[in-house]
C-alpha cells in the first residue's frame, strides 16, 4: 500500500485549548475515511492540516498526492461552463446563481469539486442541506472514486456505504477502526462491553481488597492489646513464644496490611464510560388528548406568495405517533409545518393541542443564568427528569451549571433541543433537528423522541434518522401530501 498523507507528532491548539495532539497517523493511496466526532472535537481542523491550509503548531505533515479540498463553508463557482454538463444535469441545477436554496448552493459547490479529478478528495460536511435525491446522488458519485477519499459526516448512509475506515476524533486524538460505521458501532459496543465488565472485576478487587486491610488491621490491634495484657500480669514468655513477645505477630499483620494497601492503590480503574439514562416522560391530565386524530385536514390547500405547495390534500396525524415529513428541497416541508401551528378553517385540531417548536437559533443566548436554572423555569418536570435529559444530549454535571452566554453553537443547538422536551406541550414539531449536530446528539435525540408519549411531527433529510424514530412517513410531492409508510 502506498502512502498518501502522513502525520507525525503533530500538536494543534488555538488559545490556551489543546485541540489535536496525534503522535502518527497515516492514510493509504485509495483509503475511503470517514471522520466522526463530537462538535468541537477538531474534525474540520484536522481536514485542514491534511490540505495544507493549516499549519500545525508542532510536527510534520508529509503529503504524497494533491487533494481537492470541499469546506462546509465557500463561495459558489464563478463560471458555470466549468462545471461538468453531465453531473449539472443529473444534481438538476437551475442556470443561475441567483435566489438558490442552501441545498442549490451545496449542490453547485459539489459539482465544482467533482468535475475535476485529482488523486485525493477532502470533504466536510457534504451532505449539508441536501435533499434525499442529492444525498443518493452524491453517494452513487463518490461509491465508485478510484483515489483517496477522507470526509467528515453525521450522516450514517454516507459512512456506511462510502467509509472502508472510521477515524474517531475525541480529546485531542484520533482512533481508527476498520469498517464501515456500522462496523465502528459493533466495535464500539463491545469495547464497551468489556469495559463494562472490567468496571465489574475492579469493584470485586477493590472490595476484597478494602475487607482483607480492614482485617489484618482489627488482627494487628487485637494482637498489640494480647501483648499489652501479658505485659501487665508480668507473664514470663518462655523461648518458643519470645519472638512474638517482641511484637513480631503485630508487626507481620501490619506489614500485610501495608502491602494490601499499596496493591489496592496501584489498582487501577477502568475508564468511565457515559451512558444514556432511561427517559420516562411523566403524564399530565391537563395536557392528554383523547382524540385519536389529534391534527387532520380536508381539501387542505397550501400557496407561498405565487407558488403552489399542497393542493387539495386530506390527511390524519394519529396520536402518539412519529411522524416524518420528506421531500426535496423546496417542495414546501417548512411552510406546512408552520401552517399547522398557526391553524387554519381547513384544519381540524384538538383544542387541548400545545405545541412545542424546534427551529435553529437565529441569535445567541444572553445572560449570566445557568443552564440549568433557565430549563427549570419553562418546565413543569422534575428536575432528576432536565438531568437525565441534558445526560443525555451529553451535557456534564459540571456543564449544566454554565452561563448561557459562554455556551458554544453546538451546546446552544443542544440546549434548544432539551428546551423542545421539557415544555409542556403534548405534540412536538421539529424542523431539520438533525442539522449540525453530532452523531451523538443525533442517536440521542433518536432516544428521546422514541421515549416520548406525545406526537412528533419532524422533517429530515438524514434517512437514517427517520428510519430509526418514523412511525409514519409523508411526502410531499407533486403538490400532494402521500402516506409512504
Amino acid at each position: 500500500m502506498e502512502l498518501a498523507i502522513k502525520l507525525k507528532n503533530i500538536q494543534q491548539s488555538f488559545g490556551a485549548k489543546e485541540v489535536l495532539n496525534i503522535p502518527e497517523l497515516a492514510i493509504y493511496q485509495n483509503d475511503h475515511i470517514g471522520i466522526i466526532g463530537d462538535n468541537g472535537t477538531g474534525k474540520s481542523t484536522l481536514l485542514r492540516l491534511l490540505k495544507g491550509n493549516l499549519a500545525p503548531d508542532a510536527g510534520e505533515v508529509q503529503r504524497k498526492i494533491d487533494f481537492r479540498y470541499y469546506p462546509q463553508q465557500a463561495p459558489l463557482p464563478k463560471n458555470l461552463a466549468d462545471l461538468d454538463g453531465e453531473l449539472s444535469s443529473r444534481l438538476a441545477l437551475p442556470n443561475h446563481l441567483e435566489g438558490l436554496s442552501g441545498g442549490e448552493q451545496s449542490k453547485f459547490r459539489l459539482a465544482e469539486i467533482l468535475s475535476t479529478y485529482e488523486l485525493g478528495l477532502l470533504l466536510d460536511e457534504p451532505t449539508t442541506h441536501l435533499d434525499e435525491a442529492g444525498v443518493e446522488l452524491l453517494v452513487e458519485e463518490l461509491r465508485y472514486y478510484y483515489g483517496t477519499l477522507v470526509f467528515v459526516s453525521h450522516d450514517r448512509r454516507l459512512l456506511n456505504q462510502l467509509a472502508t475506515k472510521i477515524w474517531e476524533v475525541a480529546e485531542g486524538g484520533v482512533t481508527v477502526y476498520s469498517g464501515n460505521y456500522d462496523a465502528y458501532r459493533e466495535q464500539k459496543e463491545s469495547h464497551t462491553l468489556a469495559l463494562a465488565k472490567a468496571g465489574e472485576q475492579y469493584q470485586k478487587e477493590k472490595q476484597r481488597l478494602e475487607t482483607a486491610i480492614e482485617k489484618k488491621k482489627v488482627q494487628a490491634i487485637k494482637a498489640n492489646q494480647l501483648s499489652a495484657k501479658k505485659r501487665k500480669k508480668n507473664i514470663r514468655p518462655d523461648r518458643l513464644s519470645s519472638s512474638k513477645q517482641k511484637d513480631t505477630v503485630q508487626k507481620s499483620l501490619q506489614k500485610t496490611a501495608k502491602a494490601l494497601a499499596s496493591r489496592l492503590d496501584q489498582l487501577e480503574a477502568p475508564d468511565a464510560q457515559s451512558r444514556q439514562r432511561k427517559i420516562h416522560f411523566p403524564s399530565s391530565q391537563m395536557l392528554t388528548l383523547h382524540n385519536k386524530y389529534p391534527l387532520s385536514g380536508t381539501n387542505f390547500t397550501l400557496q407561498k406568495g405565487n407558488k403552489l405547495l399542497l393542493e387539495r390534500c386530506d390527511f390524519q396525524f394519529g396520536l402518539g405517533e412519529k411522524i416524518a415529513l420528506v421531500g426535496d428541497n423546496g417542495v414546501g416541508k417548512t411552510s406546512f409545518l408552520q401552517a399547522l401551528i398557526a391553524g387554519d378553517e381547513r384544519l381540524t385540531r384538538s383544542p387541548k393541542v400545545v405545541f412545542s417548536v424546534y427551529q435553529q437559533l437565529a441569535y445567541r443566548l444572553k445572560g449570566k443564568e445557568a443552564l440549568l436554572t433557565y430549563l427549570m423555569k419553562e418546565t413543569d418536570y422534575p428536575e432528576k427528569l432536565v438531568r437525565s435529559i441534558l445526560h443525555n444530549l451529553g451535557f456534564s454535571q459540571i456543564e449544566i451549571n454554565k452561563p448561557l452566554d459562554v455556551l458554544s453553537g453546538g451546546e446552544a443547538t443542544r440546549l434548544q433541543l432539551a428546551q423542545v422536551f421539557v415544555r409542556p406541550a403534548n405534540i412536538l414539531v421539529l424542523d431539520e433537528p438533525t442539522n449540525f449536530i453530532d452523531l451523538s446528539t443525533i442517536e440521542a435525540l433518536e432516544e428521546l423522541i422514541r421515549a416520548y408519549p406525545g406526537t412528533v411531527l419532524f422533517t429530515s433529510h438524514d434517512r437514517a434518522f427517520v428510519e430509526q424514530v418514523a412511525t409514519k412517513i409523508y411526502e410531499l410531492k407533486d403538490q400532494q401530501l402521500l402516506e409512504v409508510l
